[in-house]
């Protein structure tokens, strides 16, 4: 829940993850892993959060502690998963993995299964939020082409979002 805190306040101070990520000294990946919940900042790191987005330690944490929303915010819904396909056709392909936010962009990423058809695909159980990910076929990191919806990234690439 103090992931979702903090995005709100970053997103109602229209700062994006990579800038907060440079304020704050850390990977753009580890803002996405507290925001995504998947991860919970240390205490001083907290406090960095909070001096940056300008705001009160206790406005961070006020929503967790009394399950209460901020004026104009909607709760999330507690524990809702789905599952979500991915898939690319490379028919030449021996290996084809994907990466991204969700197994903080391991490089040995989650294999695909290669179908007849040259059609890989894999399927994964995430939560509400929005996810970047590329497709490592053979070494080459690679975009979803089939899916126009991209963020640029630190590297000066793009990658591809999934919104769940």
């Amino acid at each position: 829940m103090i992931g979702y805190s903090i995005r709100k306040i970053r997103e109602t101070r229209k700062i994006t993850q990579e800038r907060m990520a440079r304020i704050l000294g850390v990977s753009r990946q580890a803002v996405c892993m507290w925001e995504a919940n998947r991860r919970e900042p240390k205490l001083n790191m907290l406090h960095k959060i909070a001096r940056a987005l300008d705001v009160s330690m206790d406005e961070i944490v006020s929503s967790i502690r009394t399950g209460k929303k901020r004026e104009g915010e909607k709760m999330p819904k507690k524990d809702i998963k789905k599952k979500v396909s991915f898939e690319i056709m490379a028919p030449e392909a021996k290996k084809v993995l994907l990466s991204g936010d969700f197994n903080s962009w391991n490089t040995e990423g989650t294999p695909l299964k290669k179908q007849k058809t040259g059609l890989w695909k894999t399927t994964m159980t995430l939560g509400p939020g929005k996810y970047e990910y590329k497709f490592i076929i053979d070494g080459q990191w690679v975009t979803d082409p089939t899916n126009s919806y991209t963020n640029t990234n630190s590297l000066g690439s793009h990658n591809s979002v999934k919104e769940v």
